[in-house]
């Protein structure tokens, strides 16, 4: 059996494709590999745990799990999560509705989470002088950062976990969110200009924004994420083309931006069937990608393996649509046995879920899943 590994070395040598003396686990380290408040008190339930739910993450309603959880299932990874903006456009309009510092509208039914339902560039014409009039969120806000320096201090100096800096949506989520879901996507054919500069206008205060936080904590950091949703169940949202042409340019921009300023690893999320992006997602730079959504076309894990194993780590992997809510505790452990001995042979994978955790999953498949993974050792 190998030497134990730091919690931190474990990840790090993962997702530089070494071998670890067991598979690192995230839970709880991004606002993708997490759960929902409702299961979480179902999980609390069976493990006899009585401490507050904390949610970490409003809009989206996503549990920030407790330490005495992390702790008992050993997971390797840790949160660092920039502040709230100071004196910004943000306002709650109603027990059910708010908008966001980017003057997106959000509403979610009782029991549900946020969706966007308006934004500063809906039912617009796509001229793109309305981009460069807007008043866009400052980058420079110091409530961004507050206090950023001293959590990040705490989890590097005193902890072995390797750091996750939540950087939260990227580029083209955060388009659909001002700009409106199907409205971008039909700009992206039909004016791609309009595209390419809401584009690089989000891409530039994404990178104003890692830049000041990574000025603050990049020698702290080990991992820096965001969240941009390329695809679907059957197909990638939008041709790869489009991806080529638009996003990519912009998201090379933003790789280069943290790996200017750190060591980290980058580890992008995008969900669906993105296998036709993935070369052009490994020239930006990027280092890891979640969630690995093996239930969609095109995601078989062996074949990602085979075809971008050498060149790109996998985070996830671990089916929340088939595996998790219907499989027996057994099924679901050998069903993590098989996606360990599948990408993570030679190293190269770090295990989640793919995606929060829903309400579906009963809180023994949870068990089973990181049981599984912590007997899975070299």
């Amino acid at each position: 059996m190998a030497a134990r590994m730091t919690h931190r070395a474990r990840v790090l040598a993962a997702v530089d494709h070494q071998e670890t003396d067991r598979t690192p686990i995230d839970f709880g380290g991004t606002l993708a590999t997490t759960i929902v408040p409702l299961t979480y008190e179902k999980l609390k339930h069976h493990l006899g745990e009585t401490h507050p739910t904390t949610i970490g993450w409003k809009r989206q309603q996503l549990v920030m799990p407790a330490e005495t959880i992390l702790e008992r299932f050993d997971v390797d990874t840790r949160p660092l999560k920039l502040g709230n903006y100071d004196e910004g456009k943000a306002r709650v309009l109603s027990t059910h509705q708010m908008i966001d510092n980017w003057g997106t509208t959000w509403s979610k039914e009782i029991g549900g989470h946020y969706l966007n339902v308006d934004g500063p560039f809906y039912n617009t014409e796509p001229d793109q002088a309305l981009i460069e009039a807007y008043d866009w969120p400052e980058p420079d806000n110091p409530g961004l950062y507050r206090g950023l320096k001293t959590q990040a201090e705490n989890l590097h100096n005193h902890t072995d976990y390797a750091v996750i800096l939540d950087l939260g949506i990227g580029i083209v989520t955060r388009a659909q969110f001002v700009r409106g879901f199907m409205e971008f996507l039909l700009d992206m054919t039909l004016h791609p200009d309009f595209a390419k500069a809401l584009l690089d206008k989000l891409g530039q205060i994404w990178i104003r924004i890692a830049r000041n936080a990574l000025q603050e904590v990049g020698h702290l950091v080990d991992v820096v994420f965001w969240g941009d949703d390329y695809g679907m169940q059957q197909a990638p949202m939008f041709r790869p083309q489009h991806f080529t042409d638009l996003v990519k340019p912009v998201n090379q921009r933003m790789v280069a931006t943290v790996k200017e300023l750190s060591e980290a690893r980058v580890l992008l999320h995008s969900c669906g069937s993105v296998a036709p992006m993935i070369p052009d997602m490994i020239d930006t730079g990027i280092d890891a990608l979640n969630p690995v959504q093996v239930s969609a076309d095109n995601m078989d894990p062996a074949k990602l393996k085979a075809d971008f194993g050498d060149r790109l780590a996998f985070w996830g992997g671990i089916d929340t649509q088939g595996v998790l809510p219907f499989k027996t505790p057994t099924e679901v452990g050998e069903y993590v046995h098989f996606i360990i001995k599948t990408l993570g042979k030679g190293g190269g994978y770090v295990l989640s879920t793919v995606h929060n955790i829903q309400e579906q999953v009963p809180p023994e498949n949870i068990v089973a899943m990181f049981e599984a993974c912590l007997s899975n050792r070299t």
